[in-house]
């Protein structure tokens, strides 16, 4: 994992959005590690890091950042 400061907040952060605003397991997080595997963040479209991958009945969004913007988070969520 990822063990920038920037990483880690936006790691922090998804954890508190999940624990504050989405009902229990209703979505699933895959933490993709760069460095350790690139293929896998090619395969995302992942060049900058942090990036937060929704992917959903709405199709695919991206977020940059360390997602402290928390309603821009919610809204690129959507509703369940």
């Amino acid at each position: 994992m990822g063990s920038g400061p920037h990483s880690l907040l936006a790691r922090e952060n998804l954890q508190r959005i999940c624990a504050e605003h989405l009902r229990a397991n209703a979505c699933t997080v895959k933490i993709v590690d760069v460095e350790q595997d690139f293929q896998e963040a090619l395969n995302y479209s992942i060049l900058v890091t942090p990036t937060l991958v929704v992917e959903g009945p709405r199709g695919r969004s991206t977020i940059i950042g360390n997602l402290s913007e928390v309603d821009r988070v919610l809204l690129t969520l959507g509703p369940d």
